[in-house]
């Protein structure tokens, strides 16, 4: 059950990605609106898909799509 969530959720972001490009997580989670735990799980989800990245910049980090 925890697993199918997840993978929703993780589907939610990388249209999101798709849609919008980089983005911070703050962005993120004020789009989808999910708690921070969701987005955590969904991010660890695309990086072992390797689907997205994430880069810092001036102490921010960005999410992209591949």
């Amino acid at each position: 059950m925890l697993k199918d969530v997840i993978g929703e959720n993780s589907g939610k972001v990388w249209h999101l990605l798709n849609d919008k490009g980089e983005l911070t997580f703050n962005q993120i989670k004020k789009d989808l609106k999910m708690k921070n735990e969701e987005i955590y799980l969904a991010l660890g989800w695309l990086f072992r898909e390797d689907v997205i990245y994430a880069y810092e910049k001036e102490e921010t980090l960005y999410y992209g799509r591949r």
